[in-house]
């Protein structure tokens, strides 16, 4: 099968260079990537174990855990408190004697007056 002008000899060639240059030029791009991914690596373990960023990490951790104890303290009282406030609210509103069609005492004299 001959191929003419635009033909499919010419796609297939376009494409098969297609596919060449996007590999090469995956594989040049890939490389770089994975020297400066080495890099990286080997710049953070050095900054991990450098003992002045070890002692504010651990400064920090102890920090947040004693901030955070804190809080749970704060949020336990509050809670207890609004707990005691409602329990109250709703103690005195059941505590006032009711007449026989359920109405509070209270709320007919009220009404009388």
């Amino acid at each position: 099968m001959a191929s003419g002008a635009g033909g499919y000899g010419t796609d297939m060639r376009f494409k098969l260079g297609f596919v060449a240059g996007f590999a090469a030029g995956y594989w040049v791009g890939m490389t770089p990537a994975e020297e400066r991914r080495a890099k990286i690596d080997q710049m953070w373990s050095g900054v991990r174990e450098n003992p002045r960023i070890q002692r504010v990490s651990d400064s920090v951790t102890r920090d947040a855990k004693r901030l955070g104890d804190a809080v749970e303290q704060r949020l336990v009282s509050t809670t207890d408190s609004a707990a005691d406030a409602v329990a109250g609210t709703v103690e005195r509103g059941s505590s006032a004697p009711t007449t026989s069609s359920g109405s509070s005492a209270n709320a007919a004299t009220r009404r009388s007056a």
